[in-house]
């Protein structure tokens, strides 16, 4: 005869605390799948709205659902905004900044991400104060991803192209162009020593080089790296399909 301690337990018998934790996991590989975890079981439904599952929610697998008109996925997304989820924040601002044209909207959601440590949002929060002036604020922001990254700013390049392609880029933005006379932050003794080291290492449009050359400055390094953002910008194109 088998003892009761011999059958699995049902969901009905599990804590709170690791459906929640469950559901989380769910959530960070499928808004479908959580809908449908929610319909399974009375359990899974009234732990499905903890805020600890919005807030460590990712939509890093299912970027094309940025163009989903469905109502509930709205909402999901807002309440992992409320609860602080970086990533969410993160593509959130994204899409107000470069989509919606909405430039203060897109930049306030980019600093929450930013400061939360999420990689990307340092990194385009970082560029985009950049381009606006604000330089020495925006290399700490560039500083900040390459750190958490392993100074492996390709990576976070890929990543932030792989949101990119599906975006509708409407909001461009582009780094100003300095006199060349102008040589202040470049460190170089001799002239253009830093471009034309940049220059033979090629900017082709390979993502997966991190290497600026053994003699570029600070400024002409983080001045590339915002022109290849730009270009990433300029090239890439929105896929809803």
């Amino acid at each position: 005869m088998a003892r009761f301690s011999d059958f699995p337990p049902t969901i009905e018998s599990l804590p709170n605390d690791l459906l929640i934790e469950v559901l989380a996991k769910v959530a960070a590989f499928s808004f479908t799948d959580l809908v449908q975890a929610k319909l399974a079981t009375k359990e899974f439904l009234e732990a499905s709205s903890h805020g600890y599952i919005f807030q460590h929610a990712s939509l890093r697998n299912f970027q094309k659902l940025l163009w989903n008109n469905n109502p509930e996925f709205w909402s999901f997304m807002e309440k992992c905004n409320n609860n602080g989820n970086p990533e969410t924040l993160y593509q959130k601002g994204m899409l107000e900044f470069f989509t919606y044209c909405r430039e203060a909207s897109g930049m306030a959601y980019l600093k929450l991400s930013a400061q939360k440590g999420y990689s990307e949002a340092c990194y385009v929060y970082g560029i985009i104060l950049y381009t606006a002036s604000s330089e020495d604020e925006g290399v700490k922001f560039l500083k900040i991803c390459e750190a958490k990254l392993g100074f492996k700013l390709a990576e976070c390049r890929r990543r932030v192209k792989e949101l990119v392609r599906y975006l509708w880029v409407k909001n461009k933005i582009s780094l100003s162009k300095k006199d060349s006379s102008d040589q202040r932050g470049c460190e170089s003794v001799v002239k253009n020593c830093c471009k034309k080291n940049v220059r033979r290492i090629g900017w082709d449009g390979n993502d997966e080089d991190d290497y600026y050359g053994e003699h570029t400055c600070e400024a002409c390094k983080w001045n590339e790296e915002v022109s290849r953002f730009c270009n990433m910008l300029r090239t890439g194109s929105y896929d809803m399909l």
